[in-house]
């Protein structure tokens, strides 16, 4: 072989070996970049992911917030993991900059070695209820934070269970628990409108429901005989206020208790409180949008729990001295 040969030879070969090397160093970017967090990724980060939203849209989020270096590469991975409607909705927390490889698995609900906690409030927790079982369970959670974002918003917080991460931000729960809310009131707006009373009007009343019913059977009753009274002008001389007011049962209410001072005093003041007492669960919502019709307008429960009705107020206080 020339000499000419020769070097066009070991041209080939050199040129070859710079196209495998090329190669080589894109494949070990795309390595490095899946399993890399992205040099942009400012933790703490919360993407929340709505229903039906699609995978272009969230790529697009997740790189204008510096969380992914390459929008491909994430669409690729949520695609050979499930496909873009496997993508779980909801809220999703990281505390510290992680991998697109590990955010794809994410959010298509391939979860590994991240545990939700579970947690439940019963219909008819306050505000501040919420923040201790919230406390007592998450042990990074900001009670105060919570307390301060939910201010105003007692009554729209719908009691139900949640599965949170260990590491979810006050302001992830508090928005979690408001758009729940806000799908569980959707299928009854038109029974509302039907019922003459506006959205505040019915949580009030059903925040009054939760605590004075005390079976299954009777919110509906107790409902019409508490919209009875406001339509005739009589206070509602309801004691669950005072539970809101000063964390005392009906019990433990004194003349004193009773003369307070208070827009939420129903014993002085006509109408419903300003502002709901805690926050009502479906059943409570659906009563007070659906009163039964009667000719009660008071009522009491005896020392075993039992209610008694009346329809007027000799009659009421029959039942005081007979079952109280």
């Amino acid at each position: 072989m020339d000499v000419e040969n020769k070097n066009k030879f070991a041209l080939r070969r050199l040129g070859i070996f710079l196209v495998a090397l090329s190669i080589l160093y894109i494949f070990f970017k795309i390595i490095i970049s899946i399993i890399l967090p992205s040099e942009n990724f400012k933790a703490p980060y919360k993407i929340t992911i709505e229903k039906g939203q699609t995978l272009f849209s969230i790529s697009k989020e997740l790189y204008d917030a510096g969380a992914i270096n390459n929008r491909r590469t994430f669409e690729m991975l949520v695609m050979i993991f499930g496909s873009d409607i496997s993508i779980s909705e909801g809220e999703y927390y990281f505390d510290k900059p992680v991998s697109v490889f590990q955010i794809a698995m994410r959010i298509t609900g391939k979860e590994f070695g991240i545990e939700r906690k579970k947690i439940t409030f019963p219909e008819g927790f306050s505000n501040k209820e919420m923040a201790d079982r919230l406390s007592a369970t998450l042990p990074s959670f900001d009670k105060d934070l919570f307390l301060s974002l939910a201010d105003g918003q007692e009554g729209y917080l719908f009691p139900d269970t949640y599965n949170f991460f260990p590491s979810t931000t006050a302001d992830v729960i508090v928005s979690s628990l408001k758009k729940n809310f806000q799908k569980k009131i959707v299928p009854l707006e038109e029974d509302m409108k039907s019922s003459g009373h506006s959205l505040e009007e019915v949580i009030i009343m059903a925040s009054i429901i939760e605590k004075e019913a005390k079976g299954e059977n009777d919110r509906e009753l107790v409902s019409g005989i508490l919209w009875n009274r406001i339509e005739a002008g009589i206070p509602l001389q309801v004691d669950a206020p005072f539970l809101y007011l000063l964390g005392k049962e009906s019990k433990d209410l004194t003349k004193k208790d009773l003369a307070i001072k208070s827009p939420y005093n129903t014993y002085i003041n006509k109408g419903l409180p300003p502002k709901p007492i805690n926050n009502p669960g479906l059943a409570a919502i659906t009563a007070a949008i659906h009163p039964e019709s009667s000719d009660y307008f008071y009522y009491l429960h005896d020392k075993d729990g039992n209610i008694h009705y009346a329809k007027t107020y000799a009659e009421h206080k029959k039942n005081i001295e007979k079952y109280l």
